[in-house]
């Protein structure tokens, strides 16, 4: 009868086995990361990006959450978001209401990022971060305010992407602003000024 004898793997056999075994945890891992991020990546689309900023998943991917852009935005556009989950909790977002993006020449918010979460590389994004949308029921010119704050604002960035049209509110016609989708860059000016009370009569997505 032939005794074979079990022999004990080699320091090397033993690398490569916990090597390999630990791998495919983690490419499991990264996965199903991946897929988690991806299916919430889109749930907050309020959450307007810096300029140069890819798309949000990518956005969320790469961004380390340092805060260098939000310091070096010299008109404190931006703030960090505060809310409660893993994945967008620190990162910067624009203080939609309060400031709007000027997009700067020289782009300090891009120029202070480490880790190419923001390039100005990604031409599409150095000039339009988002689009406004007005809320027709919101707006004080449904009842009789001569209102033009939102439209001059936004002709003072230079963009007039915002202008007056009659429309059908049941059976009453109306003239409200309607914004231009080509010509709005998402800067969030308009906002900014919208005299409506409780809520903005202007509402701001990427």
């Amino acid at each position: 009868m032939i005794n074979r004898q079990r022999q004990a793997p080699t320091e090397m056999e033993r690398k490569s086995f916990f090597g390999a075994f630990f791998k495919d945890l983690l490419q499991g891992v990264d996965i199903a990361f991946g897929e988690e991020l991806s299916a919430f990546a889109e749930k907050f689309p309020e959450l307007i990006r810096p300029p140069g900023a890819g798309n949000e998943q990518e956005f969320l991917e790469t961004c380390s959450k340092c805060g260098n852009c939000i310091k070096a935005c010299p008109y404190f556009a931006l703030r960090p978001v505060l809310m409660a989950n893993e994945f967008d909790r620190g990162t910067p977002t624009l203080r939609a209401g309060e400031a709007f993006c000027r997009f700067c020449q020289d782009f300090p918010c891009i120029v202070a990022c480490p880790t190419g979460a923001l390039s100005e590389q990604r031409q599409d994004r150095l000039q339009k971060i988002g689009i406004a949308t007005v809320i027709s029921g919101s707006c004080v010119r449904n009842h009789g305010n001569d209102c033009h704050a939102c439209i001059d604002k936004c002709d003072q960035t230079g963009h007039h992407a915002i202008k007056v049209t009659q429309q059908n509110q049941e059976t009453k016609p109306s003239w409200l602003p309607e914004v231009i989708a080509d010509k709005c860059c998402g800067c969030g000016a308009c906002l900014t000024v919208c005299p409506a009370y409780p809520d903005l009569a202007i509402s701001l997505k990427r």
